[in-house]
């Protein structure tokens, strides 16, 4: 018998040296999750239960007996609490008791443990304590409220076990190896503890629940100290919308609003004050587009919505449906994208501009600085397309103009004198010249004009009509007023030639004639 009440003694003091380690480990956690706080109650509860078991399988006085007796209580209900609490932390880490649920956790332990710390007066926990002159040492019949403690107890862990039970069919892989471990962990002692009220004389009427809980504590330390309880915490999407800055709005099958999260919420009070603070239970149509409510093919839409406030929303909306198929309703999603917005629209305002100067630099390329009119860049490839057109019924003119003594003009008046002469030449050029008509700048004081369509009367006309008005010029000047004369050579294309080169040539042939003549006149190819 000594040798038998030794190894109890040993397996309870082995239990709970265990659980004093659960608890620590645990206790270094707490910060990590709630569910670390919970668990160190557990072993700290179940550390106590095992180790005042350990002494009660000697024979000690009855006093001693009676002292150690109620600390198990203690241990008991601690434990219970804890595992309680621990079932709703690993369940949901944002988990807080409300108000009578701590109560109710407090104030019945406290109450249990009155009515057995008094038990020697009314004997309504153990009816009688009969000592023996073998183990176990002290024979306990139960009284009416030893049963009810045991009902709570039995009543919180059931508790326990259904939430922990939902968490295992809702959650991850990694959530539901947090809750089987605990669930094993819990479900072990549980059947020991059942079997020695129900079989008492399989122990010699001895409680071995202590033992059982052993497993508990190998089976938390091995969740705690591998991590898998607090190495990842799940964390309830309740909690997660609460955090999210986009809007979520959820609505009924009917089109009524059943959620709102806080950003939805800020939302609504910016652009509708007039609504409810408390969007919840308004039809959705009061303050969502229907575009938002209309039909949603293949399941979901999205779109951009611009609201009123100068805000621009990415908006998408999702049906929801249960397992069946069955509609359930929808959730509206928007995020504010207006920073993106804006940033679109500078980088095309960015690349408009951007795009006109690239316009410009092109245009000024091929424009000459000083007269504003085409340089000689441009009006080669222009006037080959035109000239490529030519036939029969379509002659092309070419006016080549020579502004007369212009070396004179800057000898006598100076180089700023010139460029006003070439400048007031330029604008009775494009003063003259008509739609379709190439005018260009294509040396110091020479100037081509290329006309589609015109023949030999139409050519001499407008030649004519540019050297009496050039000759009509008064050019102020600082040293004076510089009348400047023109001498022009007229081509036909095709007649003297049909490509650009051949038609100049005859132009500038032309032209050497009209200044041997005496300048100041038109010559014809």
């Amino acid at each position: 018998m000594t040798t038998l009440s030794t190894a109890f003694c040993v397996a309870f003091a082995v239990a709970a040296v265990l659980n004093v380690l659960t608890a620590a480990v645990a206790w270094r956690h707490r910060h990590a999750t709630p569910a670390a706080t919970a668990l160190a109650a557990v072993a700290a509860g179940l550390a106590l239960w095992a180790g005042v078991g350990a002494p009660l399988n000697f024979p000690v006085p009855q006093q001693l007996h009676d002292a150690l007796l109620y600390l198990s209580f203690v241990g008991v209900l601690g434990s219970v609490v804890g595992l309680h609490l621990l079932a709703h932390f690993a369940a949901d880490p944002q988990y807080r008791p409300g108000r009578l649920h701590v109560v109710h956790l407090v104030v019945v332990p406290l109450l249990l443990l009155a009515a057995v710390g008094t038990d020697h007066w009314h004997h309504l926990v153990l009816t009688d304590i009969e000592p023996l002159d073998r183990w176990p040492w002290y024979g306990n019949r139960f009284g009416p409220l030893f049963w009810v403690h045991t009902a709570w107890c039995y009543t919180l862990l059931a508790l326990a076990y259904l939430r922990l039970g939902r968490a295992w069919l809702r959650g991850s892989p990694v959530v539901r190896r947090q809750v089987g471990t605990l669930t094993v962990a819990g479900l072990v002692p549980l059947a020991g503890n059942l079997v020695v009220i129900s079989r008492p004389d399989l122990f010699s009427g001895h409680d071995l629940t202590p033992l059982f809980f052993t497993v508990t504590a190998v089976l938390d330390a091995r969740a705690v100290l591998r991590g898998t309880l607090l190495r990842v915490v799940p964390v309830a999407r309740a909690r997660v919308l609460e955090t999210v800055q986009d809007i979520i709005v959820v609505v009924d099958d009917g089109g009524v609003v059943v959620d709102v999260n806080p950003a939805g919420r800020a939302m609504l009070r910016q652009s509708r004050p007039d609504l409810p603070a408390d969007p919840v239970g308004l039809p959705a149509r009061d303050f969502i587009s229907s575009r938002a409510l209309g039909a949603l093919p293949g399941g979901r839409i999205g779109y951009v919505l611009d609201s009123p406030t100068g805000q621009h929303f990415d908006v998408q909306v999702s049906a929801i449906e249960d397992a069946r198929g069955r509609s359930l309703g929808r959730v509206v999603v928007g995020r504010d994208i207006t920073e993106l917005v804006e940033a679109r629209r500078r980088l095309e305002e960015q690349a408009a501009v951007a795009d006109r100067l690239r316009a410009q630099l092109a245009e000024d390329a091929v424009r000459d600085p000083l007269t504003g009119l085409h340089n000689r860049r441009h009006f080669d490839p222009a006037a080959a397309e035109l000239l490529g057109a030519v036939d029969g019924h379509h002659p092309v003119g070419v006016l080549v103009v020579d502004i007369d003594h212009f070396k004179r003009v800057n000898d006598t008046h100076g180089h700023a004198a010139g460029d006003q002469v070439l400048v007031a030449l330029a604008r009775e050029l494009q003063n003259l010249t008509r739609q379709g008509d190439l005018v260009a700048r294509t040396g110091g004081e020479e100037f081509v004009l290329v006309l589609p369509g015109a023949d030999a009367a139409v050519v001499a006309r407008r030649a004519e009509e540019l050297r009496t008005r050039c000759a009509q010029l008064e050019v102020p000047v600082v040293t004076g007023t510089v009348r400047p004369t023109v001498s022009i050579g007229t081509a036909l294309a095709p007649r003297d030639g049909d490509d650009v080169a051949t038609v100049l040539a005859a132009a500038d042939q032309a032209l050497y004639r009209a200044k041997a003549d005496g300048r100041n006149r038109v010559a014809a190819a």
